[in-house]
């Protein structure tokens, strides 16, 4: 059994928000179960947190979710699409700021032919506030069905850097291509693994590079299947694989996992997201296999 397996088991016997969407908890955690003729997925409400996504006509998700991940109260998930806000990194504590790590609400669950659609929003409140203090609300819309959408919607009266740090499943790091990347980026780590190709980017050592002026849609190819992605108002993409040491010193991610997931993540960090308290401030990206 997988842990994605076990969440979809989990669910049947839960509440049911609509025909194909269920209500439990998976851990300590609140987590809507999809069960569409088009797809499985799974969100979890701490974080608004896609926690995987596969289309009905694959073998294992697209959205990836490690099998050592953590479902607990307070703390990020590994894998899937954590929420980054309103910091990206170590520019605030904690690290990625704190829209992963507290309980959105459940606004709007339809579905259709086609799939999914569920909105979640996150007010401050007297646990926000003890890591900012200013007033905010955010929005995260989902669409899991063929393909996977997700949107960050915000008001505010502050700038913001953000990310949806998107996890894709692929069959062996060592056969990866993200292509569209283009050529100017900023390297987080000391040793830079150099593309042989600009604006492309194989991988064999970690990675963690913030490229910041990339094509609007980008594919990333293995020997399986070729994902698309399609940025949407994002002014970076972040691109992140732990390799063997770091996945090593993570106790929620297996040592050999790092061969098995890469992230490609629509970001706003060097252009931030400037918010109004009246208006909504959005970005996002769409998945789909081509």
């Amino acid at each position: 059994m997988s842990i994605v397996n076990d969440i979809l088991d989990n669910g049947l016997s839960a509440a049911s928000i609509s025909p194909s969407v269920k209500q439990s908890h998976f851990g300590e955690l609140p987590i809507l179960t999809v069960n569409h003729k088009t797809c499985t997925a799974a969100i979890s409400l701490q974080g608004a947190h896609l926690l995987f996504w596969q289309p009905s006509t694959e073998t294992s998700p697209v959205i990836w979710l490690s099998e050592k991940t953590f479902f607990k109260k307070g703390t990020a998930i590994r894998g899937g699409v954590p929420i980054c806000w309103p910091w990206f990194g170590q520019l605030g504590n904690p690290s990625h700021g704190f829209a992963r790590i507290v309980e959105w609400t459940l606004d709007s669950c339809k579905e259709d032919a086609n799939g999914v659609d569920i909105i979640l929003s996150l007010t401050n409140n007297p646990q926000t506030e003890s890591y900012f203090a200013k007033p905010f609300k955010i929005w995260s819309t989902i669409h899991v069905g063929k393909s996977c959408e997700v949107t960050l919607s915000c008001q505010g009266n502050f700038e913001a850097t953000s990310a949806l740090h998107t996890y894709l499943g692929i069959s062996d790091i060592d056969d990866v291509t993200v292509k569209g990347l283009g050529n100017t980026y900023q390297d987080r780590l000391s040793v830079e693994n150099k593309p042989t190709i600009n604006g492309q980017l194989t991988f064999n050592q970690e990675v963690d590079r913030i490229y910041t002026h990339a094509e609007n849609t980008l594919t990333i190819n293995d020997t399986s299947r070729t994902i698309e992605l399609t940025n949407i108002n994002a002014s970076d993409v972040v691109t992140w694989n732990p390799w063997t040491d770091k996945a090593k010193a993570m106790a929620d991610f297996d040592d050999q996992e790092y061969k098995k997931m890469v992230c490609v993540e629509s970001a706003c960090i060097n252009q931030t997201l400037k918010l109004s308290p009246t208006q909504k401030t959005s970005y996002g990206f769409k998945i789909k296999l081509v």
